[in-house]
């Protein structure tokens, strides 16, 4: 049985590990996505129709983009009743294939979901909005699993985020960049929720 914890935690896998055929068991057939993006740095269609569109746009096509990805969910407690998931913050950490730079976005998702007979819950709707996506040359490669060995995956607590990109960004100035990704530059709301588990809003 999809609880929301673990259509969640089923979305981030197969996302990051290139498996398509899960998309079947987390989005209704008809499912709609739309992206929007902040700035130029990465690139996404804005809508997308159907969970075989979806699995193609942030499974397969991902995947000849980017490798060693970690999607975290930035909140204290997964949520867990409710059609509706608002405002719930992402982090993600991943190496740009063509260039071999790191990659670190943040942003915030939006779901829609249907709880079938069977207690199964699926997406209807996603929103996916990427607030921030740098890019920052790793010529060692040291940098990505360095930032991935601190946290937490794909469960990550606020105050755990803050702790660990902070007390790397004081150590090494290499980690600067670092304190733009801490839990506050998500956004003050959003960021309030997080503290106690994305807040679901009942359809």
């Amino acid at each position: 049985m999809l609880t929301h914890k673990s259509l969640l935690e089923a979305y981030v896998y197969a996302k990051d590990k290139c498996c398509p055929s899960l998309i079947d068991d987390i989005y209704e057939p008809n499912a709609v996505l739309s992206i929007s993006v902040a700035g130029d740095a990465v690139s996404f269609p804005p809508l997308v129709v159907g969970a075989q569109g979806i699995a193609q746009t942030l499974v397969t096509d991902f995947a000849t983009r980017f490798t060693e990805c970690r999607t975290y969910y930035v909140c204290g407690h997964p949520p867990d009743q409710g059609a509706s998931i608002s405002g719930l913050p992402w982090l993600v950490l991943m190496r740009d294939i063509q260039s071999s730079a790191l990659r670190i976005g943040r942003g915030h998702y939006d779901w829609s979901l249907n709880r079938s007979e069977e207690k199964n819950w699926r997406a209807t709707e996603m929103h996916i909005r990427i607030d921030r996506m740098d890019v920052i040359e790793d010529a060692t490669g040291n940098l990505l699993p360095t930032l991935q060995e601190v946290l937490p995956y794909p469960w990550l607590s606020p105050h755990l985020l803050d702790s660990a990109f902070s007390g790397l960004a004081d150590r090494n100035r290499v980690f600067s960049f670092l304190r733009e990704f801490c839990p506050g530059r998500f956004g003050t709301t959003a960021n309030e929720r997080a503290e106690v588990g994305a807040e679901p809003i009942r359809a």
